[in-house]
């Protein structure tokens, strides 16, 4: 190793090459970009929970754009589904208020987990096999709960959740999964 190699530097010169590559107009517009989705989260109302924007400001950011694909990061995975319930909403908000941002669809990921713009975490034939693992599962406690008289519940909530169960499923929608099912092989 030559001496230039341990060369000790001023740290105000190591600081100028960090924040010579940025520019104050890249840094104005991601302000505007965050002002932007949280005008737009705090416009989502919901007759149910009128804070539910407000919710969703607070537990969700966007982290970063590439090639029209906004990475949007949350808290807990529940507050991912419910911006997937709202994600035309964003997009139209978007397109409105950030047309120059040039977003064309959005991607989600829980805070703390490295993921991609893409999402895929898993091969197709890996994704298959959770989910037909999972409606096994869901099959088996249906039936355990039918032979018992208990209302089974389903996997992930609590019995007290309010959410119906799958022994509630109207029949129509009973046979569109069992369709799905059909159509994954299983």
């Amino acid at each position: 190793m030559s001496d230039n190699e341990h060369e000790i530097k001023d740290i105000s010169s190591v600081l100028g090459g960090v924040f010579d590559g940025l520019r104050t107009q890249d840094a104005g517009q991601a302000l505007d970009a965050f002002a932007v989705w949280r005008k737009i989260m705090l416009s989502i109302k919901s007759g149910t929970n009128p804070n539910e924007g407000a919710n969703l400001a607070a537990h969700s950011r966007i982290v970063d754009l590439k090639n029209g694909v906004l990475l949007v990061e949350a808290d807990h995975p529940g507050w991912i589904e419910l911006l997937q319930l709202r994600k035309n909403y964003i997009l139209k908000g978007l397109s409105m208020y950030a047309r120059g941002m040039g977003v064309q669809t959005l991607a989600f990921r829980v805070a703390g987990k490295r993921g991609n713009v893409t999402g895929a975490s898993y091969s197709a034939d890996e994704a298959r096999g959770l989910a037909e693992r999972r409606v096994e599962r869901e099959e088996e406690a249906l039936a355990r709960a039918a032979a018992g008289g208990a209302r089974p519940v389903p996997s992930g909530s609590r019995p007290d959740s309010g959410h119906p169960s799958p022994a509630e499923i109207p029949d129509g929608l009973r046979e569109v999964l069992s369709a799905l099912k059909r159509d994954m092989g299983a």
